[in-house]
């Protein structure tokens, strides 16, 4: 009955700035956008996920960290994870925390531009994967 997620949303105090962030940093597409000021945007990841970047209506950014109530991180899956990391760095990301690593898996946290965290995962085999069905 249930098939998966269709998006995830971020709401945003900015969010035409954190959308061309996000289309910038991680090579998404608009794939909706609502043509109202400020936006709200759809944008599609290369495997087909999709974040929608919407408007905040009001509200601070809060300092939260992993163990807060609620959502907490958005997981970005990559293929070589030393490239990606040095792929943020040139990008102007220098704080990184919570860098966990093994022969299993590697992972990082940084945060976007609204400090939102975004979770970097490499695994050797992906989660879901029928090896992992079989360990």
């Amino acid at each position: 009955m249930f098939s998966g997620f269709e998006h995830t949303a971020i709401a945003a105090h900015d969010s035409k700035g954190l959308a061309d962030w996000y289309i910038g940093m991680f090579g998404l597409q608009v794939v909706h956008d609502n043509g109202k000021t400020p936006p709200t945007y759809l944008l599609r990841a290369p495997d087909g996920s999709v974040i929608e970047i919407l408007p905040a209506a009001h509200g601070e950014r809060m300092d939260y960290d992993q163990r807060h109530l609620g959502l907490r991180h958005l997981a970005l899956t990559v293929s070589d994870f030393d490239a990606a990391v040095n792929y943020l760095r040139e990008r102007g990301i220098d704080q990184f925390f919570d860098s966990r690593q093994s022969e299993e898996s590697k992972l990082i946290f940084f945060r976007d531009p609204e400090g939102n965290i975004l979770h970097l995962m490499w695994r050797a085999k992906p989660l879901g994967s029928r090896r992992n069905e079989a360990s």
